[in-house]
């Protein structure tokens, strides 16, 4: 199960794709590239798996 963990300019975000379990890094992936197209703020996206003690998985950043 993997999470998604937000680095934002000037604030939060408040989306339901940061607080959703994916079952693959894929969808992981894929719901970063929606978070990353939805909101201007986000600058990059950690990826964690969150069966395994939070441990981290990759960042994705804006191009």
């Amino acid at each position: 199960m993997f999470k998604l963990i937000p680095t934002v300019r000037g604030g939060a975000v408040n989306s339901t794709l940061t607080y959703a379990s994916y079952a693959t890094v894929d969808a992981a992936r894929d719901a970063t590239k929606a978070l990353i197209h939805e909101n201007a703020r986000v600058l990059r996206v950690m990826i964690v798996d969150a069966a395994n003690g939070s441990k981290f998985v990759e960042w994705i950043e804006r191009s």
